[in-house]
């Protein structure tokens, strides 16, 4: 397996470079939760780049085709956030092993506005690691409704 690369110059959104085993899915609602790699130096003024926060984080889709097929995994990214905050190349440092999810995890992150990393008291372009977990709702039992004043179905006798 290649690694994947995803690029977004200026703002005319992402631009995939799939490899061969990639495949596009239609993206479709779902849970998917962020988690933000790496650590906050406290000791220096110095910062990584990290999610902003303040502005909204458009969680990922879950795919359709991903949730019929039963896949969940988790996404390594790695986002080169430029000194404006704005994502402009991804990395899949880690597959889910399936590119759906992997694809819908980058589309999301694109979306999303950082915190720019700060070196030497100015802002500065750098890579950080965004981890998205996918996993599928548990199922729900299905309860059967009653008419009113109707009592529940009596088991056949034998």
């Amino acid at each position: 397996m290649g690694r994947k690369c995803y690029d977004t110059p200026g703002f005319e959104g992402l631009q995939m470079q799939r490899t061969s085993w990639v495949r596009h899915m239609v993206i479709g609602a779902g849970a998917a939760f962020v988690l933000i790699c790496g650590g906050v130096s406290t000791a220096s003024a110095d910062s990584p780049a990290k999610v902003d926060h303040s502005y909204p984080t458009q969680q990922p889709a879950y795919p359709d085709g991903a949730q019929l097929r039963g896949e969940q995994g988790d996404v390594l990214l790695n986002v080169y956030v430029n000194s404006a905050g704005k994502p402009r190349r991804f990395k899949v440092q880690q597959s889910s092993g399936f590119g759906d999810l992997d694809n819908a995890a980058a589309e999301a992150v694109a979306g999303w506005r950082f915190i720019p990393a700060i070196r030497n008291g100015d802002t500065a372009s750098e890579w950080t690691t965004v981890k998205i977990h996918f996993e599928l709702p548990m199922p729900v039992q299905p309860v059967y409704a009653q008419p009113p004043g109707s009592q529940a179905p009596q088991a056949p006798a034998h």
